[in-house]
């Protein structure tokens, strides 16, 4: 068991604050990295699950890995007037698929790559990083307004999918 001076000393350089993040998207669908980080309101960084199967050799049964899942990436942005953010949503799911067309493109020509960073508290600069690869827009979420939203704000949720992350 830990003491309190193990303790204390684990977390002499400080606690990390889940308010201080930063998104790097890619810039070719129209918005820059300042607005992206000024609009984003909230992100999470997947995690990883272990998949395993059942392996019995003689009385004995155990887990025994064989792959793993990622979990899809969630973000929210506050919309601006001009609906931005929306809008660059937009563009690059157009990229994805031709929604006059109805052709899918090849996922080179449309997955880009996402970092996400957690920021120190104090200087801002970089405790963590990860990358999300071959990232993509799988999900944009409805807007909802009506009479009974008056004074909120106007958010967009956005869900991304992508082939694998890692630290970056």
């Amino acid at each position: 068991m830990a003491t309190i001076e193990q303790l204390k000393g684990k977390f002499s350089t400080g606690v990390s604050r889940a308010d201080r993040f930063r998104v790097f998207l890619p810039p070719e669908f129209g918005v820059s990295g300042e607005t992206v980080n000024a609009l984003c309101r909230a992100v999470n960084i997947p995690g990883r699950q272990i998949i395993t199967n059942e392996r019995t050799i003689g009385m004995m049964t155990q887990k025994m890995p064989y792959g793993f899942l990622s979990e899809d990436v969630n973000l929210t942005f506050l919309l601006t007037q001009d609906y931005s953010m929306r809008t660059y949503f937009e563009n690059w799911q157009r990229k994805i698929i031709g929604f006059d067309t109805y052709e899918v493109a090849y996922k080179s020509d449309y997955a880009k790559d996402v970092i996400i960073q957690q920021l120190n508290h104090k200087d801002e600069s970089v405790v963590y990083s990860c990358k999300l690869i071959k990232a993509f827009p799988s999900t944009m979420n409805a807007i909802e307004l009506g009479d009974e939203n008056q004074n909120q704000l106007v958010q967009l949720n956005v869900q991304l999918s992508y082939t694998v992350w890692e630290p970056a």
